[in-house]
């Protein structure tokens, strides 16, 4: 549940692909289990450690949907809309901290880090999540905010 919520509401891209990988090697054994009569007793006992240990936040639906159901969870999907909201997320914290930099050298060296992190989202969708049925949309997303980037630069701050 934790690695579905990191994947979900982390900005990092990085941490993203290590825990969607990571979240590849366990997902066959959830498939498996599900057929297994106590499965949704196992399932209960997760949830409630996890809200032990996550008292202040709640699971999210689609920490629910992976456990309830994996045979039916749309992984590729996802991932792919993860990938999108994290680069959202993590331009719209860079667009803050642009904003604050003084000096236009500073400004054009963060544009550059952000529009490589996009190219970095870019790659990871085409590589992995072309048949994710989001995926066309997502693309479209991450080349128009990488387009706005590089041709607007600093005028957008």
């Amino acid at each position: 549940m934790e690695t579905v919520y990191i994947i979900g509401t982390s900005k990092n891209i990085d941490t993203i692909k290590s825990r969607h990988n990571f979240l590849l090697t366990i997902i066959g054994t959830l498939k498996q289990g599900q057929s297994n009569s106590q499965y949704s007793t196992y399932i209960q006992m997760s949830l409630d450690y996890y809200k032990t240990v996550y008292y202040d936040r709640a699971p999210q639906d689609y920490q629910l949907a992976i456990l309830s159901n994996p045979n039916n969870f749309d992984l590729n999907e996802f991932y792919c809309n993860s990938l999108v909201t994290a680069i959202k997320r993590f331009c719209g914290e860079q667009i803050e901290e642009i904003k604050s930099l003084k000096k236009e050298t500073a400004k054009a060296k963060r544009i550059t880090k952000v529009t490589e992190t996009i190219k970095s989202a870019k790659n990871e969708l085409q590589t992995k999540c072309s048949t994710a049925s989001s995926y066309s949309t997502a693309l479209a997303e991450l080349e128009k905010l990488d387009c706005r980037l590089r041709k607007n630069g600093a005028d957008l701050f």
